[in-house]
C-alpha cells in the first residue's frame, strides 16, 4: 500500500486504463490541496522577482531598491509562496533537521527546463550544515538527481531574518568564490537557494560571479 510522503496516510488508488502506466501519487488529495493554496500567480507580478505588483507597478519595490547597488538577475523561477505547508516544511527540515522532508521536497519541485553550464547552490556557513549533518539545498537537488557546482563559500552571520532591509544591504558581501581560476566567461548560471525574501542574500552571491563575462544568471528558489 502506498503512504502520503507528507501525512503518512495511506493512498488507496483504483487501477484503470487512465492510471495503469502512470507513476504511483505520492502524495494524498488533502495534502496535495495545501500545496495548491501557496502556488504562485504568475500574473500581475515582477516580471524579475515574481512579487505581486501594486497597482501602476511595472517593477516592484524591492527590485528598484536592488537596482541602485546589484546588477539584477535575469530571472527567478518559483512555484511556491512562503506559506502555509511549506512554511512549516521548511522549518522543520531546516531547524528541527527533519531530513527525511528533502525527499518531499524534490517531489515537489521543478527546476527549469533550460540548459545551465553550472547549477550553483547558495552556500550555508559549515558551522551550520555541521550541526544539522547536511545542507538543505544539496540534499534536495540530490534527490532531483541534479549534477550541482559548489563555487561558492559563506562565513557565519547573523540570521538575516533577524535584520531590516537597510541594515541587510549594508553588511559587507558574505561569500566568496572558492576557485578564481573557474571560466565562468559566456556560461548560463543558475542560483539555488530555499527562500527567496527580499532578494539581498542572491544578489550578494551574484556579485561574485558577474564579475566574470557570464552570458546569463537565473535563480531558483523552492519559495518566495
Amino acid at each position: 500500500m502506498n503512504r502520503c510522503l507528507q501525512c503518512h496516510s495511506a493512498i488507496n488508488e483504483t487501477l484503470h486504463a487512465r492510471n495503469l502506466f502512470k507513476r504511483r501519487r505520492k502524495l494524498c488529495c488533502k495534502c496535495e490541496s495545501q500545496w495548491k493554496e501557496i502556488g504562485i500567480s504568475k500574473t500581475n507580478c515582477c516580471p524579475t522577482c515574481l512579487k505581486t505588483l501594486a497597482i501602476k507597478e511595472t517593477q516592484c519595490l524591492d527590485c528598484q531598491f536592488l537596482a541602485q547597488k546589484f546588477k539584477l538577475m535575469d530571472q527567478l523561477y518559483c512555484d511556491y509562496r512562503y506559506d502555509g505547508v511549506m512554511k512549516e516544511i521548511l522549518h522543520n527540515y531546516k531547524f528541527l533537521k527533519d531530513v527525511a522532508l528533502s525527499e518531499l521536497l524534490a517531489y515537489k519541485l521543478k527546476l527549469p527546463k533550460q540548459d545551465y553550464h553550472y547549477n550553483i547552490p547558495i552556500p550555508s556557513p559549515i558551522e551550520r550544515d555541521q550541526m544539522r549533518t547536511f545542507n538543505p539545498v544539496e540534499m534536495v537537488l540530490e534527490h532531483l538527481g541534479v549534477r550541482y557546482h559548489r563555487l561558492l563559500s559563506t562565513q557565519l552571520r547573523a540570521k538575516q531574518s533577524e535584520l531590516d532591509k537597510l541594515t541587510r544591504a549594508q553588511q559587507p558581501n558574505p561569500f566568496h568564490l572558492i576557485n578564481d581560476s573557474i571560466d565562468l566567461d559566456d556560461k548560463n548560471i543558475l542560483l539555488i537557494d530555499d527562500i527567496y525574501t527580499t532578494g539581498l542574500t542572491i544578489h550578494h552571491a551574484a556579485c561574485k560571479i558577474f564579475v566574470r563575462k557570464i552570458r546569463k544568471l537565473d535563480v531558483f528558489t523552492f519559495a518566495r
